[in-house]
């Protein structure tokens, strides 16, 4: 036993298995929980073995006893795809007569039911109905799962949980009561960045956001009341954004017919005075996006429009980009009311994105730039300026920042408008090219960035556009370019698969004689 749970293959793992795969059968009094879960181990440490292994599984189960089938169930828990995939068809193989309905084996396989995986879902969905279970009231289960170590089982979890009160609508005020009880729980007193529970208030960010498709109107103060008290000043950066996602999703859910419930609940956070000017900030930020949010349902001729979307634009310095996405995001529907003022906002954001001290304010500005950019619609990029202005300052070699700056916002502008800024990329190419060899650290880094970005959004036909600049680069005899012309082609890996395979026949010929060729110069 000891050597199969080893963390790494041994040399006597293939003895062990082939003397163990020889006591398998139904009758032997063996203690097949524990068998089973060693096997689990060694699949998760040691893929290769699942030819053999998963048949030894299914051997195990043959002869499970009825009080076995929850531990035999541990298996759907599993970080890999493949063991939690030959933990269910292993279950496929109990008899029927060694199925036990109780609390722990439904709610392990209803978890596995809602798995991000579909295949695993699939296979526990299948089990499901041929043992006939029923979803049980009783969602203790479910909630432990919530804090798990592996983030497929807490996600899962979430959307086991929704699916049961989806069922059970009577249960929804009972079970957010436990979920914000479980919180303060975890959160416990003083604890600091890092701390270990953070997990389980992460598992609880996940159930809010996956919640809301089931949340009625009555349930809305008091889901926005626990956000606003304590989750989004989490001392924990991603539990925070993903509690920021969930309030998100519910007002774009219910804001709509709750604007007159929804809206005195932030504005009375916003106009009260901080106790804490620290957890005071944290919390405004998530409130004024929740504010943003909520505004789009506004009338466009609502003067609580142009007081939100000042509040945004100053939300954006916060140097956190899930902060900065959801901004962004918020903004987009928001421009309809502000088209007279288009101009001087699109000048703001492009002067903040070129000229701010400090990067996180740079980078906020052109996620800002970005939302609005799609809010007024693509002309605007040549309407007001905005492609030019980018241009101009990818080209000013006095300023590191207006260069820094054009980059980020190129990188934005590429994820938020998509396909449609493609004709914008293949323009800039050539200038992106000579960033790449730019003597200062940061502007190369943000190219490889707005490479990024381009790659993934490139069609099929923007690559056929840009490949021919990109391999003639190869042949530069200047090194500057022929290094930028690599580092481009190598971005490529971040293309869509269809586009990838279509480039690779042409790319990894000439990258194969770039290399062959640098290694002939060195010897």
């Amino acid at each position: 036993e000891r050597i199969l749970l080893s963390s790494k293959k041994t040399s006597l793992h293939d003895d062990v298995l082939q003397i163990l795969s020889m006591h398998m059968d139904p009758i032997l009094p063996l203690p097949r929980p524990r068998m089973l879960s060693v096997l689990y181990h060694v699949l998760s440490t040691i893929p290769a073995y699942h030819p053999s292994v998963g048949p030894m599984l299914n051997e195990l189960c043959l002869g499970l006893k009825r009080d076995d089938l929850a531990q035999a169930l541990i298996g759907v828990y599993a970080k890999e795809v493949h063991v939690r995939l030959a933990c269910l068809t292993a279950i496929k193989c109990v008899p029927s007569h060694s199925v036990q309905r109780d609390l722990q084996v439904s709610t392990s396989l209803w978890i596995a039911v809602h798995d991000p995986e579909k295949a695993v879902a699939e296979l526990a969905e299948e089990l499901w109905d041929r043992f006939g279970f029923d979803v049980c009231a009783d969602y203790s289960g479910i909630f432990d799962a919530l804090s798990h170590k592996n983030h497929n089982v807490r996600a899962a979890a979430a959307e086991a949980l929704t699916a049961a009160l989806d069922e059970n609508p009577d249960k929804i005020q009972d079970t957010l009561s436990t979920l914000f009880s479980l919180y303060i729980q975890d959160l416990g007193p003083g604890v600091e960045f890092g701390d270990t529970n953070w997990l389980g208030r992460q598992g609880i960010a996940l159930a809010l956001h996956s919640v809301a498709d089931v949340l009625g109107s009555k349930d809305l103060p008091v889901v926005m009341t626990f956000l606003i008290s304590r989750a989004l000043a989490d001392p924990n950066l991603d539990v925070r954004g993903r509690m920021i996602n969930a309030g998100i999703l519910i007002i774009d859910k219910h804001g709509k017919e709750n604007v007159p419930l929804l809206f005195p609940i932030f504005e009375s956070y916003l106009n009260k005075r901080a106790s804490n000017e620290e957890t005071y900030d944290l919390v405004r930020e998530g409130v004024v996006i929740f504010t943003g949010a909520l505004a789009k349902h506004l009338s466009k001729d609502d003067p609580k429009v142009h007081s939100v979307v000042e509040k945004l634009l100053d939300v954006l310095n916060t140097p956190s980009e899930a902060v900065q996405r959801a901004v962004s995001d918020c903004l987009s529907p928001l421009m309809v009311s502000k088209q007279e003022e288009a101009q001087s906002l699109v000048s703001r954001l492009l002067d903040r994105m070129m000229k701010c001290e400090k990067y996180g304010e740079r980078r906020g500005a052109a996620f800002g730039l970005a939302g609005v950019v799609k809010g007024f619609r693509i002309t605007s990029l040549k309407k007001y300026g905005i492609a030019a202005t980018l241009q101009q300052g990818l080209e000013d070699r006095a300023s590191a920042k207006s260069r820094e700056g054009a980059l980020l916002g190129f990188e934005c502008l590429c994820e938020k408008l998509g396909r449609l800024f493609e004709p914008y990329v293949i323009k800039m190419l050539p200038l992106l090219l000579v960033s790449f060899s730019d003597q200062v650290l940061a502007v190369r880094e943000a190219a490889e960035c707005a490479a990024r970005a381009m790659m993934s959004q490139l069609t099929g036909h923007g690559v056929k556009l840009v490949l021919p600049s990109l391999l003639k680069g190869l042949e530069d005899k200047a090194w500057r370019t022929k290094q930028s012309s690599v580092q481009l082609l190598g971005a490529m890996a971040y293309c869509a698969p269809q586009q990838l395979s279509q480039c690779l026949p042409k790319i990894v010929p000439k990258l194969t004689e770039v290399y062959d060729r640098i290694c002939i110069w060195n010897l």
